[in-house]
């Protein structure tokens, strides 16, 4: 096990505790297992219904909101952290804006104990599966999206 995962079951307790119903989601190159050791971990806090507890912790403020942003650095690896709803995620996975779920269809859930988290995985896996033109044409331009943000972290 990598440095990433074995820091995994901390970031988890910590994003446990801001709810003690919500799901955590690891997304990017760590849930895929192509991180390097330069990648950051990239997680995705899901609350059930319509609750969310802003400033009840430095992981979820109005700067996260649908959007990963830098929270957090342990042990030298960056944590990205976005939230959602559960009932704004699923609006977004049953309309027009499902594109914008990509992440979620190679995601891998690290904490669900509102089981909310797995039902949201399960209709963008679907969806991405039954269009995979559109899957790779948003795999291509998070790739370059990711080279772009390298490049201006001065890493590439």
């Amino acid at each position: 096990m990598g440095l990433h995962q074995d820091i995994l079951p901390y970031l988890v307790d910590i994003c446990a505790s801001i709810h003690d119903q919500c799901g955590v989601v690891l997304i990017g190159s760590v849930a895929r297992g192509t991180e390097r050791t330069d990648s950051d971990i990239d997680l995705n806090i899901i609350f059930p219904r319509d609750e969310y507890p802003l400033n009840q912790s430095p992981y979820v403020d109005d700067d996260n909101r649908w959007q990963l942003r830098m929270k957090d650095h342990v042990q030298g690896i960056r944590v990205d952290v976005a939230w959602e709803t559960e009932r704004a995620l699923l609006e977004r996975l049953d309309g027009e804006e499902v594109i914008n779920c990509w992440p979620f269809s190679t995601g891998k859930i690290l904490h669900d104990s509102g089981e909310i988290a797995g039902p949201c995985l399960d209709i963008a896996k679907t969806w991405f599966a039954d269009h995979p033109d559109v899957a790779s044409r948003y795999e291509a331009e998070y790739a370059e999206a990711k080279r772009r943000q390298m490049r201006q972290r001065g890493n590439l």
